[in-house]
């Protein structure tokens, strides 16, 4: 006994396979002799390693500088925010000065890059996780949190002093909200409720107010109501099906989106179909506001036809069918990335001349005269024009729905100003 329990050992010690020694084991433990060898621990790393992965990412080279920079601020997101931005620009139909608007997509594209970083800065071991975001610059180790941190201040002072010096107080402080908000307020409730999504639509409807405050625009107006509105409406659908199509990878992160409460996806298709019905009641709320002519409401329901009917085949998907599900997610994300350029297309092409503007400005003119031709070889597509039937006209019967509706209000209005006159007083 005593040779085969000294053999046992040694193969135990020598046998270079683990299941080999782990049946040692379990021989001289079941032989009555306390195990010679604890259980192997999972495979870990040497000392080698981790001191490797306990080192400071390397410098990145100067030639590649710019495209991590271009990473960190989302250059594509910070794009469409310049867009929005650019298009409350335009909408308040002042002269175009173009160091104006230079400075105001500029600046704006600086805080929409710094508040993009401190969310990077912030989110480093959430973004480690997710294999959507694993490959970006901090989590992969190509720039030091010090260096994005430095990079997103430079962004962020030069992007409120370059609205500070070069537009208004409004627009610079309108940047500045947009950095604390989205670094401050939206990052940190992203891991805590799903309602996050809606915070954020809020910080997204900020840039196009920068850009019509920046041409003089009054911040309490029904234009910079629209702007914000149609931006808040519009994002909802846009993240939430984003976030349906990656519920996996934001679970991973440990991200609190909707999606991750909703299996079935039934209750984040029913939002995205809602909030497509808002956008597509927005045009017609415009046109009956005065801001533009009936053609913007007539022409949205293409565009908002196609969100709707995304939206709408989402929910209308097999509850638990993932395949379907994220398809049509996948769709629902792509139409509303044409959405917005449409939408500020047809606005600005069908706004009514500014009340504020003076029009007999040549400068002023100018812009008015290019809109007139736009509209003008429009119309060539009517389909009166092509017909010769001018009760098929959208504009024309359009018109007659405005016509009654004003008769309506205006004698519902002396109705009740002759009620009122001929009631006796109290």
């Amino acid at each position: 006994p005593g040779p085969t329990r000294l053999a046992m050992r040694l193969g135990c010690r020598l046998g270079g396979a683990r299941p080999a020694r782990l049946l040692c084991a379990r021989r001289l433990s079941t032989s009555g002799l306390p195990s010679p060898l604890p259980p192997l621990p999972p495979s870990q790393p040497t000392a080698a390693a981790g001191a490797e992965s306990a080192l400071a990412p390397a410098a990145p080279g100067l030639l590649g500088l710019p495209s991590i920079y271009l990473e960190l601020s989302k250059a594509k997101l910070s794009g469409l925010v310049v867009m929005t931005t650019g298009a409350g620009h335009l909408l308040a139909q002042l002269p175009l000065d173009p160091l104006l608007l230079g400075a105001t997509l500029s600046g704006t594209f600086l805080c929409a890059a710094s508040a993009n970083t401190l969310n990077q800065v912030i989110e480093i071991p959430r973004d480690a996780r997710m294999a959507r975001t694993a490959k970006r610059p901090l989590p992969s180790g190509r720039i030091s949190p010090a260096h994005a941190l430095a990079f997103a201040t430079t962004t962020g002072g030069a992007g409120v002093g370059t609205l500070l010096a070069l537009t208004n107080p409004t627009t610079a402080a309108l940047g500045a909200a947009t950095i604390g908000l989205y670094a401050g307020v939206y990052t940190p409730l992203k891991p805590v409720t799903h309602y996050n999504t809606w915070v954020g639509a809020v910080v997204g409807a900020v840039p196009p107010l920068m850009g019509w405050t920046a041409a003089g625009g009054e911040l309490l107006s029904p234009e910079a109501a629209l702007l914000s509105g149609a931006l808040f409406l519009w994002q909802i659908p846009h993240f939430l099906a984003l976030a349906w199509m990656y519920r996996a990878d934001y679970a991973a992160g440990g991200y609190e989106m909707l999606p991750r409460r909703d299996p079935t996806g039934e209750r984040t298709a029913a939002v995205c179909l809602e909030y497509s019905c808002y956008l597509t009641a927005l045009p017609f709320a415009v046109w009956a506001s005065g801001l533009t002519g009936c053609m913007f409401a007539v022409e949205s329901l293409a565009f908002n036809g196609v969100m709707l009917a995304a939206a709408a085949r989402f929910v209308l998907a097999p509850p638990n069918a993932r395949v379907q599900q994220a398809q049509y997610a996948r769709r629902l994300f792509f139409a509303s990335l044409g959405y917005l350029p449409l939408f500020f297309g047809c606005l600005l092409l069908h706004q009514q001349s500014n009340r504020h503007a003076a029009t007999e400005d040549e400068e002023v003119a100018a812009p008015e005269a290019a809109r007139a031709r736009l509209r003008e070889a429009g119309r060539q597509y009517c389909l009166h024009e092509q017909l010769e039937a001018p009760s098929l006209c959208p504009k024309g019967a359009a018109d007659e729905v405005a016509a009654v509706a004003h008769e309506v209000a205006a004698g519902a209005a002396a109705g009740l100003a002759g009620s009122r006159q001929t009631q006796p007083p109290s």
